[in-house]
């Protein structure tokens, strides 16, 4: 039999997860075919996923991936390093899941499709949420990496002390532990093939684990140096322009702050400007707006505040809120629609600057109360650039 703790999921003849919160659903449950409910926590549901695949998780090596920046990055350089040394590693994280870290009911379900597809490796970004709430009970890490540890989720965690502690929580569990002040350490013998110095760590991160498995130099190096970042990551959008642009997902006060300063020297080499085009995302932590606000406006020349992922909040609120952080407030360019800000900036660049679009990075969509609409930055920014190069013509 197989469950699902999802009731829009459920096929006939399915067994229904019932979490706690979840009894609204069991009728939905049954009605959509389901032979059985069974209530539980999420932490009974981590041992009873665990049993129910068989703990795959003991078959595989498991490398979790926490911190507030560079989850995504870091587990897919270590992928491509592992695929390098002839291994079969899968990624599991925010391009290819619903949630950061998904439920440890779909987390087993995953490794064991990828144990029996003759997997050997599974790397998975590991969220201060799935921590807090045992998503990842019942998981044999074999490492477990932190890759920073700054201000973000305060909405959930309250105390930054709450939310770093969780993350601590995590990596003194079982298996081996890499922290920040252990892989910086590590000797990068080839050239990082992406731009930013946040990427550089992000590559003795990823480097310090592949180590870690006694892979040959030879291969890391062969296998890394030709590494690419995940969608929406410091991504360049090219069409052909005179200035650059950049899509990055950075939606973090030090997130932002890092791509910003490698956006600034980008310019500064040119001798161009930095603009950057931003939002902050509603029903999430508030304290970091005004932060967010001050490093936009520490590092650029041209500050556009605008709508990130709105949810239930009004979006000139938020701005509000962002622009509070600015010491010159009257300075920036607020253009609610996100579309129309993105738009304006790239009209407004000019030979040799360049463009930052943060905060949504990969995502396809825009959060607009409770309705979703498509919305990918990396196609506005193409569409922009195409309509700025024709009407140039």
């Amino acid at each position: 039999m197989d469950y699902q703790y999802d009731s829009r999921k459920i096929k006939p003849g399915d067994g229904f997860i019932c979490l706690p919160g979840g009894e609204q659903f069991e009728a939905g449950a049954l009605a959509n075919g389901a032979v059985e409910v069974r209530r539980m926590t999420r932490l009974e549901m981590g041992g009873f996923a665990n049993d129910h695949f068989g703990f795959p998780s003991r078959r595989l090596k498991v490398i979790g991936v926490t911190g507030t920046n560079g989850k995504t990055t870091v587990t897919y350089l270590i992928a491509q390093g592992l695929q390098a040394a002839g291994l079969k590693p899968m990624v599991l994280g925010t391009l290819n899941a619903e949630l950061t870290t998904p439920e440890s009911f779909e987390i087993a379900r995953r490794m064991r499709a990828h144990l029996d597809d003759g997997g050997t490796h599974f790397v998975m970004e590991v969220s201060s949420h799935a921590i807090a709430q045992h998503r990842i009970h019942g998981v044999d890490f074999d490492v477990r990496l932190l890759t920073n540890i700054t201000q973000d989720h305060l909405d959930y965690h309250k105390t930054f002390e709450a939310y770093r502690d969780t993350k601590m929580n995590f990596m003194v569990g079982p298996g081996t532990a890499i922290y920040p002040e252990q892989f910086e350490k590590e000797v990068i013998s080839f050239e990082v093939p992406l731009p930013g110095r946040f990427n550089y760590k992000n590559f003795q991160s990823a480097v310090a684990v592949l180590r870690h498995y006694g892979i040959a130099e030879s291969v890391i190096s062969s296998g890394m140096a030709n590494a690419q970042a995940p969608a929406g990551r410091f991504e360049m959008i090219r069409e052909g322009q005179s200035f650059e642009v950049i899509v990055d997902y950075a939606h973090t006060p030090d997130g932002l702050e890092k791509v910003a300063i490698e956006a600034q020297l980008m310019a500064m080499r040119g001798q161009g400007r930095l603009l950057i085009v931003f939002g902050c995302g509603g029903d999430r932590d508030r304290t970091k707006r005004p932060q967010m606000g001050r490093m936009a406006e520490k590092y650029a020349d041209v500050v556009v505040v605008t709508s990130d992922n709105p949810r239930s909040e009004l979006p000139d609120g938020i701005i509000a809120e962002v622009c509070s952080g600015l010491l010159t407030p009257d300075i920036a360019m607020v253009l609610v629609d996100r579309r129309a800000a993105i738009r304006w900036a790239i009209y407004q660049a000019q030979p040799r600057d360049v463009v930052l679009v943060a905060g949504k990075g990969h995502e396809t969509y825009q959060i607009i109360g409770a309705e979703r609409h498509h919305f990918d930055d990396r196609e506005e920014c193409r569409a922009a650039l195409k309509e700025r190069n024709e009407s140039l013509d």
